[in-house]
C-alpha cells in the first residue's frame, strides 16, 4: 500500500524566461537610439525659440532706441512743425489742416533758420527708410534710424485727450510718435519666393512726447 503518491511529491519545475544578450544589446541601442533623438529635438527647439526671442528683443531694442532720441530732441525744441517730405524737401502742414504727416521739423531755438533737424519718412525706395537730416551752418548730416516702416503717417501733433490738432507752435501739443515695421523672424532663414512673408514679424511702437522748454 502506497501512502503518497508519486506525483505529488514530484517537484514541479517552473519554467523561467529571460533576454538573451543578444536581445538585451538591440534593446538597449534601440533606446539610446530614441534617447539621442529626443535630445536633439529638445536642442534645435530650445534653438528655435532662442533665435526668435533675439530677434524680436533686438528688434524692439531697436526701435525704442530711435524714439527715445526723437523723445529727447523734442523735450529740448523751441519750436516744431509736422509736415510732409517728398522729393528731397520738407513741406509743413497748412495752419488749419490737421497736423499730421510723415515728417517733424525741430527748432533747438526761436529763431527760424538754422540750426535745425528733421525727421522725415523716405519713400523713394521700396525699404521706406526713416532719416534724420540735420541743418546746420557748416552743412549737413544724414543719418538712417530705422527701416523697412510700413505706415505713412508717423508724426501727429494732439490736445491732452488725443485729438489731432492744426499745425500751429502752440505750446500745449502733444506730439505722437508712430513706428509700424516688419522684420525677419528668423535672420538666417532664406526667404523664397514659395514662402511669401511667414518668415516675417510685424511690431508696432508708439509714444507721446511734449516739449519742456516752455515759452
Amino acid at each position: 500500500m502506497k501512502l503518497f503518491s508519486n506525483r505529488q511529491g514530484r517537484l514541479r519545475r517552473t519554467n523561467i524566461s529571460a533576454f538573451t544578450l543578444v536581445e538585451m544589446m538591440v534593446s538597449v541601442w534601440i533606446y539610446l537610439f530614441i534617447f539621442i533623438g529626443v535630445m536633439i529635438a529638445i536642442q534645435i527647439f530650445g534653438l528655435r525659440i532662442y533665435t526668435l526671442a533675439a530677434t524680436k528683443m533686438s528688434a524692439t531694442a531697436g526701435a525704442r532706441e530711435v524714439l527715445n532720441h526723437i523723445r529727447d530732441d523734442i523735450r529740448q525744441a523751441k519750436m516744431l512743425q509736422v509736415g510732409n517730405w517728398a522729393g528731397g524737401s520738407f513741406t509743413a502742414v497748412s495752419t488749419n489742416s490737421l497736423a499730421q504727416g510723415n515728417a517733424l521739423q525741430i527748432y533747438q531755438t526761436t529763431n527760424v533758420g538754422l540750426p535745425y533737424s528733421i525727421y522725415y519718412l523716405d519713400t523713394s525706395t521700396s525699404t521706406n527708410y526713416l532719416m534724420l537730416e540735420t541743418f546746420t551752418s557748416t552743412g549737413t548730416n544724414l543719418t538712417t534710424l530705422a527701416s523697412y516702416i510700413t505706415n505713412q503717417i508717423v508724426f501727429d501733433a494732439e490736445d491732452y485727450l488725443g485729438n489731432t490738432m492744426s499745425n500751429s507752435l502752440k505750446n500745449n501739443q502733444v506730439y505722437h510718435v508712430t513706428l509700424q515695421f516688419y522684420q525677419w523672424e528668423y535672420p538666417i532663414a532664406f526667404i523664397g519666393t514659395n514662402t511669401g512673408l511667414n518668415e516675417y514679424d510685424y511690431y508696432q511702437l508708439r509714444t507721446k512726447v511734449s516739449r519742456r522748454a516752455l515759452d
